[in-house]
């Protein structure tokens, strides 16, 4: 059955569109990593750029492309900034709304007229800006991944090696297995009398001999490809590991 997209593709995507630097594309993929499921990033940019090794201008730079993405309010670092993103989407970045949002426990204190006050408006005003503010979503997120918990699966491991390196190798759990009953192949084969049910037979052979060996490519070049990551991004997981 088709899956339905989830947050993190959601994401990718965008990312892969957005961004042709590798560099940078290596800091959204991690940030993408990094939101939860509301789609807060709880990754400091401080704590990313430690990680990644490069310097925090780049990944605030990221940082602010990511923030442009959809759904609005994404990578926000906390509910203020989620509005302020899906208010500045819909032209609204005024002064007004700003102290609206840094004086947000007058609402949960139910005091009017402080925040009237605060926010230098009348009632009427206020009235409107805070049926604006039932509109904005404070979990943008939440839309995405609402179904069964699917948990990822490597299809490569790899661990230290005593004395240095790493030791790599494919999972066999993720490899899907076929095998060929040549046995059942042969006594099909001799069974079948005319021309046409041989060559039937002969061909679904040849196809399935041709899918195990599509499969073991398939898993060398993955553990090729996992290999050459691994030893270009050398630093970066030795210091993440």
């Amino acid at each position: 059955m088709a899956s339905e997209v989830t947050l993190r593709e959601h994401l990718i995507e965008q990312l892969d569109l957005s961004i042709r630097d590798a560099t940078q594309r290596l800091i959204g993929r991690a940030m993408i990593d990094s939101i939860d499921e509301r789609g807060y990033l709880i990754t400091s940019t401080e704590e990313l750029s430690e990680q990644l090794e490069c310097k925090i201008a780049l990944v605030e730079t990221v940082l602010t492309t990511l923030q442009t993405f959809e759904p609005t309010g994404v990578f926000a670092r906390d509910l203020i900034e989620c509005f302020s993103l899906q208010l500045a989407e819909r032209d609204r970045p005024g002064s007004r709304d700003g102290r609206l949002l840094q004086n947000l426990d007058y609402l949960t204190k139910h005091d009017m007229p402080g925040l009237r006050r605060v926010c230098g408006v009348d009632e009427e005003d206020l009235t409107d800006m805070l049926a604006e503010l039932r509109t904005l979503d404070p979990k943008p997120g939440s839309a995405f991944d609402e179904g069964a918990v699917e948990y990822v699966t490597a299809d490569v491991m790899m661990r230290t090696k005593q004395g240095g390196g790493w030791e790599i190798e494919l999972n066999n759990d993720t490899l899907p297995r076929v095998l060929v009953n040549r046995a059942y192949y042969a006594e099909i084969n001799d069974l079948a009398q005319e021309k046409d049910d041989k060559a039937f037979v002969q061909e679904k052979f040849q196809s399935a001999n041709w899918l195990v060996r599509a499969l073991d490519q398939r898993a060398r070049t993955i553990l090729k490809v996992a290999t050459e990551i691994i030893r270009q991004q050398d630093a970066f997981f030795r210091h993440g590991v």
